[in-house]
């Protein structure tokens, strides 16, 4: 089995190293640079990657990896697709041989984005019969001929180390092409809604979130209830809090097993004093116990928020040795936090109001 581990890259000379390292055991690291204009591709040269200048304009990511993609010899049998600030976790290649039978296609495994939020992702392919498509968030897709034949593995791991500092600001104009390339693509329509909140244009993004729910392929519950907790976040920027607490409550509904929108529904009923139910809801977070991994997850859904809100409301009801516990357990996650701190005193303390 050949094996090549392949990406596109711009002035990412900071992420070089621990990528080439993390790819070792690959037949070939290949490195597309678009125009990186510091170290880059002489480092990545340096680590033993094959490396190619290539040139796309107008700039869309999905014609970049293509033509990253085209530069791998035929012969190879899986391409990896990667950024640089992503690394393949020590034993990446035995797991590959092990899942990877004759005629398998494409591969699941684990991604850890950053910040906790581990998902399953599926840019593992053959080497022939897939193409990217999407100007961002772009995406392998089969070929018309192509019969999938799915490897999965949750043992292997791909890990996302990003730049905080990195510009979104190519991500909405793309989007904008993406959207009217395929007006009918539930993917491209809430990325699309997704990065109007990102910016604050919050009006447009209540459009743009709508029109993605009302797409006849947008069936995914948990990207549709995120759909609703942004409408809710979006409808509460702008002061309609009637619109707020509707969506609240529809992607409860939505998706009434995660902990997220239930936490999203305790926060707002904090913001109007509505303590019984950001009670309810923080509790009903709580009684959930099994972490899905899919990219919508929060980690701070389990750390001290639930518990955090929780206790705030309880106080508010008159419970106060539920508060009490839960501010507690609160800081059990954060034992330095000052409001959750001076919040135990003041309850100790009988005081009229927590925050």
């Amino acid at each position: 089995m050949k094996i090549a581990v392949y990406a596109i890259a711009k002035n990412e000379a900071e992420f070089v190293k621990k990528f080439c390292d993390s790819a070792n055991g690959a037949d070939l690291v290949l490195i597309a640079d678009t125009g990186s204009t510091d170290d880059t591709a002489a480092l990545a040269k340096e680590c033993g990657a094959t490396v190619y200048d290539i040139c796309i304009s107008p700039w869309r990511f999905d014609k970049a990896r293509e033509s990253a993609l085209a530069l791998v010899p035929r012969d190879i049998d899986v391409c990896i697709s990667l950024d640089l600030d992503e690394v393949l976790e020590e034993g990446w290649r035995e797991e590959i041989e092990r899942v990877w039978i004759q005629g398998t296609t494409r591969m699941r495994y684990k991604f850890d984005w950053s910040m906790g939020i581990v998902f399953f992702s599926e840019k593992i392919h053959a080497r022939h019969g897939y193409h990217w498509h999407h100007p961002c968030h772009e995406y392998p897709m089969p070929d018309p001929r192509t019969k999938e034949v799915w490897a999965h593995s949750d043992k292997l791991l791909i890990s996302h180390h990003p730049d905080p500092t990195k510009s979104r600001s190519q991500y909405l104009p793309l989007l904008e092409v993406a959207v009217a390339e395929d007006k009918e693509c539930p993917r491209n329509a809430f990325y699309y809604a997704r990065e109007l909140t990102f910016v604050q244009q919050w009006e447009k993004a209540i459009a743009a979130l709508k029109r993605y729910l009302d797409l006849p392929r947008a069936t995914w519950a948990d990207e549709r209830c995120y759909a609703m907790r942004l409408l809710s976040k979006s409808y509460d920027a702008i002061g309609n809090n009637a619109e707020a607490m509707k969506w609240g409550r529809l992607s409860v509904a939505e998706s009434h097993d995660t902990r997220e929108p239930w936490i999203d529904l305790s926060i707002l009923c904090y913001k109007q004093k509505n303590w019984m139910e950001s009670y309810s809801a923080a509790m009903s977070a709580l009684a959930i116990t099994h972490k899905r991994e899919v990219y919508t997850a929060e980690p701070a859904s389990w750390k001290e928020k639930p518990f955090d809100y929780a206790s705030i409301a309880a106080w508010n009801l008159g419970l106060k040795e539920q508060a009490l516990t839960l501010c507690k357990q609160a800081l059990e996650f954060n034992p330095a936090d000052e409001r959750l701190l001076n919040n135990l005193r003041l309850i100790n303390e009988n005081e009229s109001t927590i925050q």
